[in-house]
Order: structure tokens, then C-alpha cells, then sequence
């Protein structure tokens, strides 16, 4: 399995960041290549989540089981997608009342070969715009 970890500050409270993070059916108003996201059930421990993306005239959907730990982090454990396994993990960290730390981990194995290549190819270069459109959203 491929891995990808990511890591940076934002400078609002960890509270901020993880009302933003956590609130799934806006991603599709402000990250880039999501197309629409939605909650498809809530339980008091965890929601199955879908999210419809286009990567370079490529569209694909996913849905996940996403566990929430308030402030803390969100699992998200796949149901169904181009993946063939996926994982992965937000971690918030409160480094002061106005900064947070926060840690992007996924290990995953994608169905297609050559679309995980593409995949791999252009992962830092999504993750960068991502981590701008969240960070763009608690300016």
C-alpha cells in the first residue's frame, strides 16, 4: 500500500478548524475537485460520508465511514470507491488558543494501476491547493 502524511499550522483554535473539517456537506462550496459531498447517515459515533470528485476530466466517487473524536481527529475507513483499500486520518492538535496543528494521513491501494500513478503523480500537488482552500475558508 501507498502512503501520504501531510502536516501544517493554521492559525485559528482548534475548535475552528475542526467545525470546518467535520462539516462535510460544505467541502463541496470551497475545496477544489470536489463536485458534491454528502452525509448519508448520522449515527452518535460515527456517519457514512460521500464525496464525488473530478481530478483532471477523471470523475470518481467514494463513500466512507467517518469516526469523529470532537477537537481530536476523524478515521475514515472506506465503504466504496476506486480504491481498493483505503484509510486515512485527520489529527488536530491545539498548539496555542489561536493556532492548531493539523496532520493528514491516508495509506491506500488503488483498483487501477495506471490510475493510481496519475494518482500518486499529482497527490502533492492536490494536497497543496486542499490545505490552501482550507485554510483560505478560516481566514
Amino acid at each position: 500500500m501507498s502512503t501520504f502524511k501531510r502536516s501544517f499550522l493554521i492559525h485559528k483554535p482548534v475548535d475552528e478548524v475542526f467545525k470546518t473539517l467535520s462539516d462535510v456537506e460544505e467541502y463541496e462550496t470551497f475545496i477544489p475537485y470536489c463536485l458534491q459531498s454528502k452525509i448519508i447517515e448520522e449515527h452518535s459515533d460515527y456517519s457514512l460520508v460521500s464525496l464525488n470528485l473530478e481530478f483532471f476530466g477523471i470523475q470518481t466517487s467514494f463513500t466512507t465511514k467517518n469516526i469523529v473524536e470532537k477537537n481530536k481527529s476523524i478515521e475514515m475507513d472506506l465503504i466504496e470507491g476506486p480504491f481498493e483499500k483505503f484509510k486515512s486520518k485527520w489529527r488536530l492538535e491545539e498548539v496555542d488558543q489561536q493556532t492548531t496543528n493539523l496532520r493528514f494521513e491516508m495509506s491506500y491501494q488503488m483498483r487501477n494501476k495506471i490510475l493510481e500513478m496519475a494518482f500518486k503523480k499529482n497527490l502533492k500537488m492536490v494536497s497543496e491547493s486542499i490545505v490552501r482552500a482550507f485554510k483560505s475558508r478560516l481566514s
